[in-house]
């Protein structure tokens, strides 16, 4: 998602590097916000790879993001922390409401692009080992096989049904941006308004769908955006009487 969550701040733990040329930065809260997602996980070593699958999930999506604004010509960087992470640039000359959608959309985009690589190389796997080829079977039967499997499993599950909820329209997610723009949200007061309601609804209806699921990180996930949602509308139906 973009910059519209609070940057959590610089510490001395902080990983630093940049990809393509885009200053990355991973807050401590990632680390252990993913190992608690996958601590349901009874092996360390699978942990490990869960959360080497969701750091390059959600790096690969904000880099959506960000070579899209880059493109546009509004340098940016990542920052990665707590749920997820953000994307960040200042729109300067040039920002329309197509190329903000657009931006938005970029970050899914390229975790379903992620995911078709994946699950391309998972088919040839499989279609090697149907076929009896040595290299399919040697890769599967070694001591890395389930871990690769597993690998698979998880990066085709992050950047397919993440990437979807994603585009639910809560804000702050991807979907909520979109929403923001059709609504013409950033300019206009009611649509401002319209794209909280709508927010607020959407955040109760996946709370409710991923309780039904048994999913709690899902259920307390949506329902903080659906009470974000309401506060802010709140606080914009005072301001506008």
């Amino acid at each position: 998602m973009m910059q519209l969550l609070g940057d959590p701040g610089t510490t001395q733990y902080d990983l630093r590097f940049s990809v393509l040329g885009i200053p990355v930065r991973v807050h401590p809260l990632f680390w252990l916000v993913g190992v608690l997602l996958g601590s349901q996980t009874p092996e360390l070593s699978l942990v490990a790879i869960w959360v080497a699958c969701l750091f390059v999930s959600i790096l690969v999506h904000e880099l959506g993001h960000a070579l899209a604004a880059r493109r546009f010509g509004w340098p940016p960087d990542i920052v990665l922390h707590g749920f997820g992470g953000f994307a960040r640039y200042s729109p300067g000359y040039g920002y329309t409401r197509g190329r903000a959608i657009w931006i938005a959309f970029a970050g899914p985009l390229a975790g379903f692009g992620l995911f078709a690589i994946v699950h391309c190389a998972n088919l040839w796997i499989r279609q090697g080992l149907a076929e009896g080829q040595p290299w399919a079977v040697n890769l599967i039967s070694s001591n890395a096989g389930f871990g690769i499997e597993y690998a698979i499993r998880k990066l085709e599950f992050i950047n397919l049904f993440w990437g979807l909820v994603n585009l639910i329209p809560v804000f702050p997610l991807d979907g909520g941006q979109i929403c923001l723009e059709l609504c013409n949200g950033r300019t206009n007061h009611s649509g401002l308004v319209r794209t909280h309601q709508i927010g607020i609804a959407a955040g109760v209806l996946m709370a409710l769908y991923f309780l039904r699921m048994n999913y709690i990180w899902g259920v307390l996930m949506f329902g903080s955006f659906a009470y974000d949602n309401y506060r802010i509308y709140k606080q914009l139906k005072r301001g506008y009487q």
